[in-house]
C-alpha cells in the first residue's frame, strides 16, 4: 500500500514538472518574438559642410581717439556718454580769451609789416630815386651838348677856323660830360639794384613772418572748438566744465558701430581653408539666436606668438546698432564640404568595439550593417558599405536592437 502511494505521488510530481516546463518553453518563446517599436530615417543622399566653432569678441569697425591740440580749461560740454554725433559736430570748447588776445596782436603785427614794405616800396626811397633820374638825365643832356661842341670844334679846326687850344678845350669838356653821365648812370642802377631792393626784401620777409604768427594764433583759436572726427557715438567721456585739458588722456572717443568686426584666432590647419570674402554665420546669442552673416576681411599672414593662431576680421553689418563693443561671438567655419554623398542623421550610427554599425529594416526585421563613416556635421554623416539609398535605418531605438530583431515601425 506504502509503496503504491509512493508510485502516485511520484508520477503527480512528473506531471508537474513537465506541465510547469512546457508553460516556462511557450512564455520564452513569446519573448523571443516580442517586436521592437522604432522610428525611422531613409538613408539618401545630401551635402554635408563640416564646421569648426570659433569664439571671438565685437569690435566697433572705427574707433578714433579725441585729443585736443591745444590744452586749457573747458569752457562748456555740448555732448553726453552714449550721444550719437556726426563728423564736424562739436564736442566741447576751451577758454579762448588769451588766445584772442594773441590773434589780435599778431593781426597789428601784420598791419605795421604792410607799412613798412610800403615805406620801402616808396616814401624816402622814392624821393632818392627821382633826384638821381634827375641828375641822370641832366648828365645826359650835358653829355650830348658837350659831343655837340666838340664835333663842331673839330670840323672848325680841320678847316682852319678854329685853334688848337679851342678844339683842346671842347674835348675836355666833352670828356668830363661823358664822366659825370657814367657817375650818374651807375648812381641810378645801383640805387635800383641795390638799396631798394634790399629794403624790399627786408620789409617783405617781415611782412611774411608776421602773417605767419598771425595765422598760427588763428589756427590756435580755431583749436580751442574740438569737434567730433567722424560719426559715430561717444563711448568714453573724459572732460568736464572747467577742468583743464590736455594731449595726455584722449578728451573722448568716438565708436562707429553701423558695422562691427569679429577678431577670432583661426588655428594653422584650417587657416588655408578660409580666404578674404567668404562669408560664414556669426552667433551674437546676446542679440538674437538667429545667425548674423559676417564676410572675411582679413586674415594675418604670420602667426601669433601668444596664440599660436591667425588673427581673421570678420565683418558683421550692424545697422540697427544692436550689436555692442566687446560682445562674445561664435563663428561657424566651414573646414570641409561634400556633396552628393550618401548620409543617414548623425544619431543612427551605434559603436561598437571600435567599429560603426547602423540598423536597416527589412520587413520586419533590423538587420545589423557595419558601414564606414566620413564627413558629418551636428545632423548627418556619411556612411558607405553594404547600403542603399532610399533604405530604411533606425534613428530612434536602435540601442535596444541586436542583429535581426523584430521591430515595429512607428507611424
Amino acid at each position: 500500500m506504502k509503496r503504491r502511494i509512493l508510485a502516485v505521488l511520484a508520477t503527480f510530481a512528473l506531471l508537474i514538472t513537465a506541465g510547469c516546463s512546457t508553460s516556462a518553453s511557450n512564455e520564452d518563446a513569446i519573448e523571443e518574438e516580442r517586436a521592437i517599436t522604432v522610428s525611422v530615417d531613409y538613408i539618401k543622399k545630401t551635402d554635408i559642410e563640416k564646421t569648426q566653432t570659433v569664439t571671438g569678441q565685437a569690435k566697433p569697425i572705427k574707433e578714433v581717439n579725441v585729443i585736443p591740440k591745444l590744452p586749457g580749461k573747458v569752457s562748456e560740454v555740448y555732448v553726453s556718454l552714449g550721444d550719437e554725433v556726426k563728423e564736424g559736430q562739436t564736442l566741447f570748447t576751451i577758454d579762448d580769451k588769451e588766445i584772442k588776445l594773441q590773434l589780435a596782436q599778431a593781426e597789428a603785427a601784420v598791419n605795421v609789416a604792410k607799412a613798412n614794405v610800403k615805406r620801402a616800396e616808396g616814401g624816402a626811397l622814392e624821393l632818392q630815386m627821382t633826384q638821381l633820374e634827375s641828375a641822370f638825365k641832366s648828365a645826359e643832356i650835358n653829355l650830348n651838348d658837350a659831343q655837340k661842341m666838340y664835333d663842331d670844334v673839330k670840323i672848325l679846326y680841320e678847316n682852319g677856323m678854329a685853334s688848337k687850344q679851342d678844339l683842346d678845350r671842347a674835348k675836355s669838356g666833352y670828356e668830363l660830360a661823358k664822366e659825370q653821365f657814367e657817375t650818374a648812370k651807375s648812381a641810378l642802377e645801383l640805387t635800383e639794384s641795390r638799396i631798394n631792393k634790399e629794403n624790399t626784401e627786408t620789409a617783405q620777409a617781415q611782412l611774411k613772418q608776421a602773417k605767419a604768427s598771425y595765422n598760427l594764433a588763428k589756427t590756435q583759436l580755431e583749436n580751442t572748438v574740438v569737434t567730433s572726427p567722424a560719426d559715430g557715438y561717444i563711448s568714453s567721456l573724459n572732460v568736464n566744465e572747467g577742468e583743464i585739458t590736455s594731449g595726455a588722456v584722449p578728451a573722448a572717443t568716438i565708436v562707429d558701430i553701423s558695422t562691427v568686426v569679429v577678431e577670432v584666432n583661426i588655428v594653422e590647419n584650417i587657416v588655408n581653408k578660409i580666404k578674404v570674402g567668404d562669408e560664414y554665420p556669426v552667433y551674437i546669442e546676446s542679440v538674437k539666436k538667429e545667425p548674423f552673416l559676417g564676410k572675411v576681411i582679413s586674415i594675418s599672414p604670420n602667426v601669433d606668438p601668444m596664440t599660436q593662431s591667425y588673427r581673421t576680421r570678420i565683418e558683421v553689418p550692424n545697422e540697427d546698432g544692436a550689436i555692442k563693443g566687446g560682445m562674445s561671438a561664435k563663428v561657424e567655419i566651414a573646414v570641409e564640404a561634400k556633396e552628393n554623398i550618401l548620409a543617414v542623421p548623425v544619431e543612427c550610427v551605434v559603436s561598437e568595439g571600435g567599429k560603426s554599425y547602423i540598423y536597416v529594416v527589412e520587413e520586419d526585421r533590423a538587420v545589423k550593417k557595419e558601414v564606414t563613416t566620413g564627413i558629418s556635421n551636428e545632423e548627418f554623416i556619411e556612411i558607405s558599405g553594404d547600403i542603399k539609398e532610399g533604405s530604411q535605418v533606425v534613428v530612434k531605438g536602435q540601442n535596444f536592437l541586436s542583429d535581426n530583431s523584430k521591430v515595429i515601425v512607428a507611424e
